[in-house]
């Protein structure tokens, strides 16, 4: 799909699959995305639009609740008298992460993986059902 539009026409399938941030867009009278959109409907009258369907991984490992607040109460708790050098270490960590792409994901990773074993992870609804 090109970043670009929004949107991609396919041909075999006869179909418009719009991104959800597009569709949104095109939700409000007058906008760019509107009339582009209105415009695709006018050439292929026959088309089906539909939304993208994001793919997810099964079984995939979340931690919707794991910020850095929860990381710091953690290491507070399980390294008990050793919690001070841990908590400024974590702290050298998060600082470190201000130069990655991913700030958030550098830290929990980290933090994964000196603590995999003792941290409890929540599972996707697919895991789970």
């Amino acid at each position: 799909m090109k970043k670009n539009h929004g949107y991609e026409i396919d041909y075999t399938k006869n179909t418009v699959t719009v991104t959800k941030k597009f569709l949104k867009e095109a939700g409000i009278i007058g906008s760019a995305a509107y009339t582009e959109l209105a415009q695709v409907h006018r050439d292929h009258p026959d088309f089906q639009i539909v939304q993208r369907e994001i793919t997810k991984k099964q079984g995939k490992k979340t931690y919707g609740k794991l910020t850095y607040e929860v990381m710091a109460d953690f290491i507070a708790v399980k390294e008990e008298e050793n919690a001070p050098a841990v908590l400024v270490e974590f702290e050298r960590v998060k600082a470190l992460s201000k130069v990655q792409a991913g700030q958030y994901a550098f830290v929990k990773t980290w933090f994964l993986n000196r603590y995999s074993n003792e941290f409890q992870q929540e599972e996707t609804e697919d895991a789970a059902a």
